[in-house]
């Protein structure tokens, strides 16, 4: 989350297009800070974005840009994983410089299981499911309260991670990960309408994915193959093990 500090003589700067939370690999590899401009600025007045301490980039106004956002590209060299403040200066003929409020950001480029560029993240371990099911398959006929499963802690683990697994092509999204979640394992159960509307399937695929607060995806996790079949439901409830 970013927020801006008191007492300076100019507005901070803005970020264009990031997370709610913060900065992702992604957001980093394409970052512009924007700075508006007063309509009383004149041309030829200059414009100097800091990262920290560290000089970024420079903007000469030119005629008809007083009182309008100027935006400069912000490298990715310049980030570093934490807390990121950021201000710019303004320089005019015959003042002194005037510095603007700072703007604070989160940044966080590791994304959850590690950083891949495929679809399947081979860091991920796959869902894991009762080795009875993975053996004899899943009857649809006694899938009882759902079908338990669990997935291994992963590197990169942090508060706030949104989990999707994945049934066949049905989603479903489990609670965002709680601080004491971390490095501990995620247990939950498939709920029965899920396997229903699934339904039969010689190869039904199984996987999840995980998606951090600042927009880092880890990709889906190798999937794990089963049979399912059956025709649905009894009364009394099975227990995989």
């Amino acid at each position: 989350m970013h927020r801006a500090a008191k007492g300076s003589e100019l507005p901070p700067p803005a970020l264009l297009h990031i997370a709610p939370h913060g900065i992702g690999v992604h957001t980093a590899s394409h970052l512009q800070a924007s700075i508006q401009t007063a309509p009383t600025l004149q041309a030829g007045d200059l414009l100097e974005l800091f990262w920290g301490n560290r000089y970024v980039a420079a903007h000469l106004l030119r005629a008809g840009e007083p009182g309008t956002s100027i935006a400069l590209a912000v490298p990715r060299q310049m980030l570093y994983p934490g807390l990121n403040t950021l201000h710019y200066r303004l320089l005019q003929p015959g003042q002194h410089p005037r510095r603007s409020a700072p703007l604070q950001v989160a940044v966080k480029l590791n994304c959850p299981g590690g950083y891949v560029t495929t679809p399947e993240n081979p860091h991920l371990t796959p869902l894991r499911l009762p080795g009875r099911l993975l053996r004899q398959g899943l009857d649809l006929s006694c899938c009882g309260q759902g079908v338990p499963f669990n997935i291994a802690p992963y590197r990169h683990m942090a508060e706030g991670d949104a989990i999707t697994l994945r049934w066949a092509d049905l989603r479903i999204d489990l609670a965002p990960l709680p601080g004491d979640g971390i490095g501990c394992p995620i247990q939950g159960l498939i709920p029965p309408q899920v396997l229903l509307e699934a339904g039969n399937d010689e190869h039904l695929d199984a996987s999840y994915c995980i998606l951090d607060k600042v927009g880092n995806c880890s990709q889906w996790a190798p999937a794990v193959r089963l049979r399912v079949f059956g025709q649905g439901p009894r009364r009394h409830f099975y227990a995989y093990s």
